[in-house]
């Protein structure tokens, strides 16, 4: 793989600032389920939690044994051999915000001049969305590219408020795996599944989503449809690890051990004016102090992602309004380590979720900061 021909399509697409800096990144990972695949009965997993890959980045040259600084304000057991998440903070994320031992880290972060970063996928909207984007890629109609984030956060609201029905008929079409024989089938069912909850959207979204389907009965092969992969949505998370490696390509990216993912990537052979590039390493987490706080970072945003994913936004104004002050205090200094890092680059963040899921986050992280006002 050529990171710098990859590299040229993003930032052709993107204005994306001081990506050509040096950076140290740190990595974890949370609710890595590695795999995705339909069953009879639903998914091969409980529950579909979002995935993160994040940490924490500063510009290369920061002094790394000034982390105990930190480390020794945490009064960690003596028992701990790592600092990982449950040392900090336990429960959901609004119970985190409880803690201070979190909140003294978001501001040790904050005025040592660390960034933050993620990548945030709710894999069950990445795994249905392809269904959308391949009939607009065929199509080329203006309308439903203008539109196309609309119409995939409705197509996935649909689904989700349908969720038990909606996968079945994907298990049973064996979805991404449809026979040719079925495709058309395939395509009539989207259709008909739209036109029975239209009452959920406003008439020119139903319509809209009931028209681009439509569309895909003109078409001579359904581009989403991927042969020989039976009922396998996710094959594996290597994508989202490579994605920062050749945005940041003059920096240094440092990931907790992940066997499975360090062996795909180097498979994958990056390279660089011909030749083999390597700026990255899997190290074990209790030699860098950076991958343990990562490991904090990538913990709390895991659960806040899935939380919103998985709250209505009635009850999400509610549980707001319950917010004690030290909560407050300790999200917003969170908020102000994102929107750092958000002036620095937006390249620093990728999120691959729902309409509704974005805009809730939004609405969460305005009412809080206003409130801190």
């Amino acid at each position: 793989m050529d990171i710098d021909r990859v590299r040229q399509i993003i930032m052709a697409q993107e204005q994306f600032l001081n990506v050509d800096d040096s950076y140290t990144f740190y990595y974890d990972e949370s609710n890595n389920i590695r795999k995705l695949y339909l069953t009879d009965s639903g998914l091969n997993v409980q529950q579909d939690q979002n995935f993160v890959l994040a940490g924490i980045a500063h510009i290369s040259g920061f002094d790394n044994n000034r982390f105990e600084s930190l480390f020794n304000s945490l009064s960690l057991q003596k028992s701990a051999n790592e600092l990982k998440l449950k040392h900090i903070a336990k429960g959901g994320p609004f119970d985190m915000l409880k803690s201070s031992k979190l909140r003294k880290i978001f501001d040790w972060l904050n005025e040592n001049e660390f960034y933050i970063h993620y990548f945030n996928l709710n894999p069950l909207y990445w795994s249905v969305l392809d269904i959308i984007d391949s009939i607009i890629g065929e199509t080329h109609d203006r309308a439903f590219i203008i539109s196309h984030l609309q119409l995939k956060g409705d197509f996935y609201d649909l689904a989700m408020a349908n969720r038990q029905t909606f996968l079945s008929r994907l298990s049973a079409f064996k979805y991404p795996d449809v026979d040719e024989a079925e495709a058309k089938d395939f395509c009539r069912w989207l259709i008909e599944f739209v036109k029975e909850r239209s009452g959920s959207l406003q008439t020119y979204r139903t319509g809209m989503l009931k028209s681009l389907f439509e569309r895909s009965l003109e078409l001579d092969e359904l581009p989403f449809i991927s042969s020989f992969h039976g009922k396998e949505l996710i094959d594996n998370f290597m994508v989202f690890y490579l994605q920062k490696l050749y945005i940041f390509k003059n920096s240094r990216h440092i990931f907790d051990k992940e066997e499975q993912i360090q062996c795909l990537i180097e498979r994958a052979s990056l390279v660089k004016d011909g030749k083999l590039f390597k700026n990255y390493e899997f190290v074990e987490s209790h030699d860098h102090r950076g991958v343990q706080l990562s490991d904090v970072i990538a913990g709390f945003l895991g659960k806040y992602f899935t939380y919103i994913k998985d709250t209505s936004s009635e009850q999400l104004i509610s549980n707001i309004a319950s917010l004690t002050d030290m909560q407050r205090q300790c999200f917003l200094s969170l908020l102000c380590l994102i929107n750092r890092s958000d002036d620095k680059s937006r390249a620093f963040f990728t999120v691959v979720n729902s309409a509704g899921e974005r805009q809730k986050h939004r609405y969460l992280c305005q009412a809080i900061a206003k409130s801190g006002a």
